[in-house]
């Protein structure tokens, strides 16, 4: 069961189906990796990332556009750490 705030495991990896490999990868390897032991406050950032659209979501997981907020940044360089 999710925390309050935070979807269930498996809309998060519904939410990481994306219509990119590159994006499922990336987005599946943190849900994978480190989702379950990051802090709320990540989880949440995690979870607004996956709000945004496809080609901005691309942007900032391809390092062409900086994350919003650090917690956001802190994620995309784990998912870029493997």
């Amino acid at each position: 069961m999710a925390s309050s705030g935070t979807p269930d495991l498996g809309k998060l990896r519904w939410r990481c189906r994306r219509g990119t490999k590159e994006l499922d990868v990336l987005t599946t390897r943190y849900l994978n990796d480190f989702y379950s032991t990051a802090s709320s406050e990540e989880q949440a950032a995690f979870a607004a990332l996956l709000e945004l659209q496809d080609p901005e979501l691309y942007k900032i997981l391809s390092r062409a556009q900086p994350a919003n907020n650090p917690l956001q940044a802190a994620i995309v360089e784990k998912m870029h750490s493997k």
